[in-house]
């Protein structure tokens, strides 16, 4: 990651996390970092930080657990909890060179799905709508519609919840890569439920 400033220049590694907005967030960062006073922040400690620096639910990869077991060996479950337009570009970028992906989603009702998904729609292979348990929510059929009549998205299904859909998804043939997202409360439920909460 290259930044300049009226400071000077700093040469950092890339941000570990996945998605190139990433680098644009921690240059956000940096930037904030640089234009104050009130402490300093050494070069090495920028560093440091695009290595340590986590976001659960941002394009995280589930590691082994309850959920990630449900489906066959080679599947990968990537978490995102991003719910907006901007969210779906960048979601958009991250996927942008890779394979098709099995999206399972749940959006609060005030949310806009169509705007979220639109911009990676066409890496979709297929799309199950599932409820957010304690929060309003789009029902899962609505969004199920939107998928198929406003995205062109033909395999799009509700299921019950998040291990209903994945155990759906495993009684298909060979390794799947999947993108559970829509919600932060929804990616929290799931992090619960592969018993990966965050310290």
């Amino acid at each position: 990651l290259h930044y300049r400033d009226a400071t000077g220049k700093l040469n950092l590694p890339l941000p570990r996390m996945p998605g190139a907005h990433q680098a644009d967030n921690a240059a956000l960062a940096i930037a904030m970092l640089r234009h104050q006073s009130a402490i300093h922040i050494p070069e090495a400690a920028l560093s440091t930080a695009m290595e340590w620096t986590r976001w659960p639910a941002r394009m995280q990869l589930l590691a082994s657990g309850p959920l990630t077991e449900l489906l066959p060996n080679g599947s990968h479950i990537w978490l995102d909890g991003g719910h907006n337009p901007d969210a779906g570009a960048a979601i958009a970028k991250t996927l942008e060179d890779g394979p098709s992906v099995h999206v399972i989603i749940g959006m609060l009702e005030n949310k806009d799905a169509n705007g979220f998904l639109a911009p990676f729609a066409h890496k979709i292979e297929t799309l199950t709508a599932v409820p957010i348990a304690g929060h309003t929510h789009h029902n899962p059929k609505d969004l199920t519609n939107v998928a198929r009549s406003k995205l062109q998205i033909a395999d799009a299904r509700p299921a019950s919840n998040v291990t209903a859909a994945l155990e759906f998804r495993a009684a298909q043939k060979g390794p799947s890569n999947v993108l559970i997202c829509g919600s932060l409360y929804l990616a929290g439920e799931v992090l619960r439920l592969n018993d990966q909460v965050p310290d």
